[in-house]
């Protein structure tokens, strides 16, 4: 039997990254590897003629234009790819529908459950979202972290939730020497004996002020032939930062980075620092173990669920730790070659073909259940 399923994706003027990545990773596998058990149709929602990009469009989008939109569209069975249009599950059959939910970190955090930072303001429209999350058929958690929190807070029943973690594309691998040398001339990071470490997002939840001096810490440790590259655009909390710790060489912005690119620039790097207060999963230290990128990263949240024991792990908070960490990697050849082969092997246990697979369990349960 093939199982026809309507996939709801993100407005493309939201500029949501991962969920687009999840989304075509997602679509593309279920197609490739199942196409006679299921029959995707993928439906982008459109603005109306006339409404821009901006924060209030995008809001009177999701919550106005979208639930309409989705209505029209609705198929036999459904399922939303991003938990922030959970509101959508009040215009379709909620019977027929599942929704995969990577985090739901405005509402964790306004219940103070994330360690290290302070609960923020009542997200009210996240909660109109969330709160929608309790009709759904099945949900799809991303890790067992956010499965947890699927029950914590937003009061969704146990039996009704399903752990299918992401894939890792193919195009994250340890590169050849050769292309190595492209790489590292594109991102002028040259074969010199300086070491870099990598550290991407700005997020207030990514611990930005504990990077920077556990950074602080390892050049004091390390010497002068240590650099720090950050994946995202200029900040002036950043920036503010940096010279209250008085660091003679600035950690170096790199910019938006596509996804594409992300592959490149891990290859031209020693290290990747990832030290978050919180994570709905945590991709990129996957994404740098696939390319022989040693990890150090906090314990906190769904990290140590999905990193196991090829990674270094720390508290968010001990800085000094992060730096011993950082140093080890850095100097002990053995150490370092131990988890890079503890990284390769632990990211080919991600893979999108499982992650259609499993899916694709979840439709089946639904079909059968109908």
């Amino acid at each position: 039997m093939t199982i026809p399923v309507t996939l709801y994706r993100d407005f493309p003027e939201d500029h949501r990254t991962s969920m687009d990545v999840y989304a075509v990773s997602l679509i593309k596998a279920l197609r490739e590897y199942f196409p006679t058990d299921v029959l995707v149709r993928e439906f982008i929602p459109q603005l109306p003629r006339g409404l821009s990009g901006g924060a209030w469009a995008m809001r009177l989008a999701r919550y106005g234009f979208y639930p309409f939109q989705a209505w029209q569209s609705r198929g036999k069975l459904n399922h939303v790819l991003d938990h922030g249009y959970g509101h959508l599950l009040y215009s379709l059959d909620p019977d027929r529908t599942v929704v995969t939910v990577h985090d739901l970190i405005p509402l964790v955090r306004w219940h103070g459950g994330i360690d290290g930072v302070l609960p923020g303001a009542r997200p009210r429209l996240n909660q109109f979202s969330f709160k929608a999350l309790q009709r759904a058929k099945r949900l799809i958690a991303i890790s067992e972290n956010t499965r947890q929190d699927l029950i914590n807070y937003a009061g969704c029943k146990p039996e009704n939730i399903v752990v299918v973690y992401y894939g890792i594309e193919a195009m994250f691998k340890p590169y050849t020497a050769e292309h190595k040398v492209d790489a590292r001339l594109k991102w002028n990071c040259p074969d010199d004996g300086t070491k870099r470490v990598l550290i991407s997002g700005s997020q207030f939840y990514k611990n930005l002020p504990a990077i920077l001096k556990s950074f602080a810490r390892l050049k004091a440790l390390y010497g002068d032939y240590v650099e720090l590259l950050k994946v995202g655009l200029p900040d002036p909390v950043w920036d503010q930062d940096v010279r209250n710790l008085g660091l003679l060489d600035p950690p170096r912005t790199l910019g938006a980075v596509s996804h594409t690119e992300m592959p490149e620039l891990l290859n031209c790097v020693e290290l990747l620092l990832f030290p978050s207060f919180y994570e709905g999963f945590g991709r990129p230290p996957l994404e740098a173990m696939a390319c022989g990128v040693p990890v150090v990263a906090s314990n906190a949240a769904s990290l140590p669920e999905v990193i196991g024991d090829a990674g270094i792990l720390c508290d968010p908070l001990d800085t000094e730790s992060m730096a011993q960490a950082m140093y080890l990697l850095l100097t002990d050849d053995m150490m370092r070659e131990m988890y890079i082969q503890r990284g390769l092997t632990q990211a080919k246990r991600f893979t999108w073909q499982e992650t259609a697979r499993k899916t694709l369990n979840v439709y089946e349960m639904i079909a059968r259940e109908r």
